[in-house]
């Protein structure tokens, strides 16, 4: 054990009557025992307040750059959609010979199907409103 040294305090009555309060209830403590595992603690407690002052820092940073990361990653993959869609797109429109009324037509079904599904895709319930709006005047 490390050595002791003995150090004068001053307590208020109410701290030296709780002080006694839990020495009464615990086995084993005397009043120096508890008072060097409150210091400890108590010194831990700003040990780790410190820590957390130079660790908030970090981690908030850390997860911007993770973020930043992220956006990047998901605005390239969305710009190679956009590419892969707009292809797909202008060989639809060649391959069926589309009027300017036909394809302006068609985005303006396409935007209220992907409005009506907060713009999720859901081909099922795409076809569905194709089907039952008589789009392609197959009936």
């Amino acid at each position: 054990m490390d050595q002791l040294k003995k150090v004068a305090i001053s307590l208020e009555e109410v701290q030296i009557e709780k002080l006694d309060e839990i020495v009464s209830q615990s086995q084993g403590y005397s009043r120096s025992a508890l008072v060097r595992e409150a210091v400890d603690y108590y010194l831990g407690y700003l040990a780790q307040q410190e820590n957390v002052n130079y660790l908030s820092p970090l981690i908030n940073q850390s997860i911007k750059l993770t973020l930043a990361r992220f956006e990047d990653n998901l605005s390239e993959m969305l710009f190679k959609l956009a590419v892969e869609i707009t292809k797909s797109n202008i060989l639809t429109a060649y391959n069926s010979e589309l009027n300017d009324e036909a394809l302006d037509y068609l985005n303006r079904v396409s935007k209220r199907i992907v409005a009506e599904n907060n713009g999720a895709i859901d081909l099922e319930k795409s076809q569905d409103y194709l089907y039952e709006n008589d789009l392609f005047g197959d009936e």
